[in-house]
C-alpha cells in the first residue's frame, strides 16, 4: 500500500512538471501583440498652432449717457452708418433746459455786477478785496452755466466718430440709467480676430509670431499680426485671450464671422531641433511621463521628459530621438519586453 502511494505521488509530480513545462512553452510561444506605430521625427524650431476665433472690428466704442431721463426720440438704427456728431437718441431735456436758463440768468447778473464794481474799483472807490470777491462770484456763475450747458448736451447721445451703429436696444418712453451701455459704434475700416489659447501655449512661446486667418464664409485667407495677449488665464477654460490685427479684408469681412487662425513662430523653450508626439500615447506614471517604443521586435517602456503641450501634440525634451519607433495605439495591453507586430 505504501509502495502504491509512493508511485501515485511520483506520477502526480511528473504530471505537474510536464504541465508547467508545457505552460512555459505556451507562454514563450505567445503570438506577438499587434500595435500601431510611428517613426519619431525631429522638427526645426518653427511651431504651427491652430485655433478658432471670432472676427470683430478693430475699434469698438461703447456709448452711454451720464444723465438719467426718459427716451423721447430715436434718430438712428442698428447697421446705419453715422458721421461724427450725428444724433442717435434723445432723452427728455425739460429739467436740463430750465437749469440752463437759471444758470444763464445768474451769469448775466454776475457779469452785470462785475462790470459795475469794476468801474468804481478803477476810481479807487471799491477795495481790491471786494473786487476779488466779485470776480470769484462771476467765475462761479460761469462754471455753473457751463455745467448746465453740458448737462443739456448730455440729453442727446451722439456718435463720437464715423462708424456703424450696433447694439442699440431701447424704445421711446424707456428710462435711461446713467452710465448704462446703450450701443456701440464700430469702425469697419479694419478688423481683428479674437481667439483663446490654452494657457500652456500662451506663456510667451512665439518670437515674431506670424500667422493667418481663414474665413470660410467669404472663402478667403488673410495675414494677421498679434497685437494683444491677456496676462491672466480664464479660471474656467484655462485659456488666455489673444487678439490679432487682420491685414486687409475690410470690404468683405463682417463682425461675428468665424476665423480659423494659424500661428507660426519660434518656440522660446526649444533651440534647434525638437520632437513633438501625439498626446494620446503619453502615459502619466508615478515616476513621470512614459511611452512605449519598439526595440528589436519587443515593446519597451521609455521614460521621457515633457517640455509642454501645443495644438499638434506634446513637446518632448528628452527620452526620445529621431528614428525611434513609437507605439501610438494598442499600448494598453502591453507588458515590458513582450513581442509585438506593428504597422
Amino acid at each position: 500500500m505504501v509502495m502504491g502511494y509512493r508511485l501515485w505521488v511520483m506520477g502526480a509530480t511528473m504530471l505537474a512538471m510536464v504541465s508547467c513545462s508545457h505552460y512555459e512553452q505556451r507562454k514563450g510561444e505567445q503570438a506577438p501583440l499587434p500595435v500601431k506605430t510611428m517613426v519619431v521625427t525631429s522638427q526645426d524650431g518653427t511651431a504651427v498652432s491652430r485655433y478658432l476665433g471670432t472676427v470683430e472690428p478693430a475699434k469698438q466704442t461703447p456709448l452711454s449717457l451720464q444723465s438719467a431721463g426718459r427716451v423721447v426720440a430715436i434718430h438712428a438704427k442698428n447697421g446705419q452708418r453715422l458721421k461724427a456728431g450725428q444724433a442717435i437718441l434723445a432723452i427728455d431735456d425739460t429739467q436740463a433746459r430750465n437749469a440752463l436758463a437759471t444758470a444763464e440768468a445768474a451769469l448775466r447778473h454776475a457779469q452785470d455786477g462785475y462790470d459795475r464794481v469794476r468801474q468804481v474799483h478803477d476810481k479807487g472807490v471799491v477795495s481790491d478785496q471786494k473786487m476779488v470777491e466779485i470776480e470769484s462770484k462771476l467765475a462761479q456763475a460761469r462754471s455753473m452755466y457751463e455745467a448746465a450747458k453740458q448737462q443739456l448736451n448730455e440729453c442727446t447721445l451722439t456718435a463720437p466718430c464715423d462708424g456703424v451703429l450696433d447694439g442699440l436696444n431701447v424704445e421711446k418712453g424707456q428710462t435711461i440709467i446713467p452710465g448704462t451701455r446703450l450701443c456701440s459704434i464700430f469702425d469697419l475700416t479694419a478688423y481683428s480676430v479674437r481667439f483663446a489659447v490654452p494657457e500652456a501655449e500662451a506663456n510667451g512661446e512665439w518670437i515674431k509670431a506670424k500667422g493667418s486667418v481663414e474665413c470660410p464664409a467669404v472663402d478667403t485667407v488673410l495675414p494677421i499680426v498679434i497685437t494683444e495677449k491677456s496676462v491672466t488665464s480664464n479660471v474656467v477654460t484655462h485659456t488666455c485671450e489673444v487678439v490679432a490685427r487682420i491685414q486687409g479684408g475690410a470690404d468683405i469681412l463682417v463682425p461675428g464671422m468665424v476665423g480659423k487662425v494659424t500661428i507660426r513662430g519660434e518656440r522660446l523653450s526649444i533651440s534647434g531641433e525638437r520632437i513633438v508626439i501625439p498626446a494620446k500615447c503619453v502615459l502619466l506614471k508615478p515616476q513621470g511621463h512614459t511611452v512605449w517604443v519598439v526595440e528589436q521586435g519587443r515593446a519597451v517602456r521609455r521614460d521621457i521628459t515633457v517640455d509642454g503641450y501645443q495644438a499638434d501634440g506634446v513637446r518632448v525634451l528628452s527620452g526620445l530621438q529621431a528614428g525611434d519607433t513609437l507605439i501610438i495605439e494598442g499600448y494598453q495591453k502591453l507588458y515590458n519586453d513582450c513581442n509585438v507586430t506593428w504597422h
